[in-house]
């Protein structure tokens, strides 16, 4: 499969890493990109490989939105050839590094890809959609390529490999998640958002629309009277947020919480399509039982 170049995007971002420093660091072991967190050293990886090395800061378990950085964290950064995030909303930490090129995944994102909340803020967990992921590849393969130019056969060929075998987890999360479908869902966050939009199930409600953002006691009841009318079988929550306000509404509403984890870098949860398949398929068997269960 061939990955597009998209000038518009590229041009945008070439402002970016001019102001931000000239020729890129470089070691005997080519490129060195230190990312934030799992799968953005998920979706890295693969494009750099063979050429490039991929260092994560955040150990799994820990959440991007209250993280704290080390003196590691810092000399990590201040020595890499770029420091790829997401968004100044997800782990917005690391713009504050003192990194000579700053790298938000976010940012690459083709507009029509995007999703916000409330219209206004995008969303940064693009990942949870592999063809969100796809049409990152060809401005990621061409960011790249502007700060190790000696690199950038590598990574436009392993972005078209890479997109290569998205299309082909695409099917397989189309296949897997098609009897849940239709199942109407509440989400805790909008951390799976894109999946949801993609593969279903139906996302009737968000009970935080950003994180630590608790609703009040009305708010909470409006979420109970939308999962008892919509039908709502389950809230995902994510296991790296409190679930608090979710355990709430779970309880009036008699609804089960089942966990996902969107960030992953876990055992079973080391790779892209591993850390999608897994999240997948907790969904497909929570909600095929419940969907199955006798009627409140």
């Amino acid at each position: 499969m061939g990955v597009l170049r998209n000038g518009a995007l590229l041009g945008g971002l070439l402002l970016v890493l001019v102001a931000c420093g000239g020729e890129s660091p470089s070691s005997s072991q080519g490129p060195r990109f230190v990312t934030t967190i799992p799968p953005f050293g998920m979706v890295l990886a693969p494009v750099v490989e063979g050429r490039g090395t991929v260092e994560t800061l955040l150990e799994p378990g820990a959440t991007p939105h209250s993280y704290d950085p080390t003196p590691s964290d810092l000399r990590a950064a201040t020595n890499a050839t770029a420091l790829v995030y997401g968004a100044d909303h997800l782990d917005g930490w690391a713009a504050d590094l003192s990194a000579e090129r700053r790298l938000s995944l976010v940012n690459l994102l083709p507009p029509a890809t995007q999703r916000t909340f409330d219209g206004e803020t995008v969303d940064p967990h693009f990942w949870t959609d592999p063809q969100a992921v796809t049409a990152l590849l060809p401005v990621l393969a061409d960011t790249l390529c502007t700060l190790d130019a000696q690199g950038c056969s590598t990574y436009r060929a392993n972005a078209d490999s890479f997109a290569t075998a998205l299309a082909a987890l695409d099917t397989r999360l189309q296949s897997m998640m098609a009897p849940v479908h239709d199942v109407p869902v509440l989400l805790a966050q909008p951390f799976f958002r894109y999946f949801l939009d993609r593969y279903g199930p139906r996302l009737v409600g968000v009970v935080e629309p950003r994180p630590g953002a608790e609703p009040t006691p009305r708010q909470l009841q409006a979420l109970v009277q939308t999962a008892e009318a919509s039908g709502a079988k389950a809230i995902l929550t994510q296991q790296h947020l409190s679930p608090r306000a979710a355990q709430a509404v779970a309880e009036s509403a008699e609804l089960p919480l089942v966990p996902l984890d969107p960030l992953g870098g876990t055992s079973g949860r080391d790779t892209y399509r591993a850390l999608l398949l897994d999240n997948a398929r907790i969904l497909r068997d929570s909600l095929t039982q419940q969907s199955s269960a006798p009627s409140r």
